[in-house]
């Protein structure tokens, strides 16, 4: 990837800085551009009582978190293109999730939800 293509991608991703946090402050989208992969990083809290409470709330948080990381791609593709006139080429190197108890022995937990979806560009 050229330097001219990662001065792009960062402008564009700094340039929504701070318009991809939740309006509650409850959840955001981060990013990392490590060479040629752009690492995008969704996070949010989730409250729970018992482990069979905290599944539902896993897989809505991760269905959510792959449909947001999703338009921001797709966002950083149309700036992209808006700005060079030429496509942004990715190649999806998949998403994982992850949990971090926050409060282990309190009645109700808590706990972050991370969610990081990597893509490999080409120029």
């Amino acid at each position: 990837m050229n330097i001219n293509t990662v001065r792009i991608i960062g402008q564009v991703l700094e340039n929504h800085w701070g318009s991809s946090s939740s309006k509650s402050g409850t959840s955001s989208i981060t990013y990392d551009l490590a060479g040629d992969v752009l690492t995008l990083k969704y996070v949010t809290v989730v409250h729970f009582v018992t482990e069979q409470s905290l599944n539902p709330q896993v897989v809505e948080a991760e269905r959510q978190a792959v449909s947001l990381l999703k338009d921001k791609q797709k966002m950083v593709k149309s700036a992209f293109k808006d700005t060079t006139g030429e496509t942004l080429k990715t190649e999806d190197l998949g998403g994982r999730s992850e949990m971090e108890l926050l409060q282990a022995h309190a009645s109700r937990k808590t706990s972050y939800f991370r969610y990081k979806h990597a893509f490999k560009i080409s120029d």
